[in-house]
């Protein structure tokens, strides 16, 4: 039996009810701006669906960058608020578009008595 700690049942709780009900559907894929980013890994540690991987950069040698395999993406946009370089986005969703959603899932989350 895997055990999830309640603060992270709240969150996915929260995040399946904005999105089920207010995120956008048929969002694209997720895109990297392949100069700036520097293959940290932050994007590919908090995907939910495990569509970024880590590759050799070919305009950087030495260097390592994000791959998204877009089949996998479902735009969530998780990549993008997690990323420090801005260097993964969603075409269509803006950064405040983003903290909206989060926004609104946490009061949702309050609301609901998930927030315990």
């Amino acid at each position: 039996m895997i055990l999830i700690p309640e603060e992270d049942k709240t969150q996915g709780v929260a995040m399946n009810i904005v999105n089920e009900n207010e995120f956008p559907k048929d969002m694209h894929p997720a895109v990297v701006l392949e100069d700036r980013c520097d293959g940290c890994a932050f994007c590919v540690d908090i995907c939910p669906r495990a569509c970024l991987k880590i590759v050799p950069n070919p305009h950087r040698p030495s260097h390592r960058m994000v791959r998204v395999i877009a089949k996998l993406c479902s735009g969530c946009g998780a990549c993008q608020g997690t990323c420090p370089k801005e260097a993964i986005y969603i075409p269509g969703l803006s950064t405040a578009d983003l903290r909206a959603y989060i926004k609104k899932a946490l009061i949702m989350a309050e609301q609901a008595g998930l927030d315990q």
